[in-house]
């Protein structure tokens, strides 16, 4: 009679320990989702900042645009390919629209370009830039 005693008691502490393993993953795996979206943005702002410190740059906005879901690939697309994933990561970033006070000059937003093209790793026809609206042009008009 004893030994099943003794076998229970290791099974029974055994799984205690795995389902609290599992609850803490699975709290911290929430909690780390949240920071990663704070910390992006983070990112963005000091990028604004970077942008705004450049000559000829006044106020800058970013606006970001994500994947929203998941494609649907037909499902003979792997069957010819070399690797064995079928899930490939991109990026999700899929877009950026940039509002930028003295965006005006074509130079300007050639370059803007260039530059966030290389920073975001992302190809330029994904880039958009355009002019912020002025502020107080509208009462010099007058």
């Amino acid at each position: 009679m004893q030994k099943p005693k003794k076998k229970t008691f290791p099974l029974l502490l055994g799984s205690i320990v795995v389902l609290v393993i599992i609850f803490i993953n699975t709290t911290l795996g929430s909690f780390g989702g949240e920071k990663g979206k704070g910390e992006e943005s983070r990112e963005y702002a000091e990028l604004e900042k970077a942008l705004m410190s450049i000559e000829g740059i006044g106020d800058v906005i970013i606006y970001p645009h994500y994947e929203k879901g998941e494609k649907t690939a037909d499902p003979l697309s792997d069957y010819f390919s070399l690797s064995s994933r079928s899930n490939k990561t991109g990026n999700p970033l899929q877009g950026i629209l940039v509002v930028v006070e003295g965006a005006d000059d074509m130079r300007m937003k050639n370059r803007l370009k260039q530059i966030l093209s290389s920073v975001l790793q992302l190809p330029e026809h994904r880039i958009v830039i355009e002019e912020m609206k002025k502020r107080g042009t509208q009462l010099e008009s007058e």
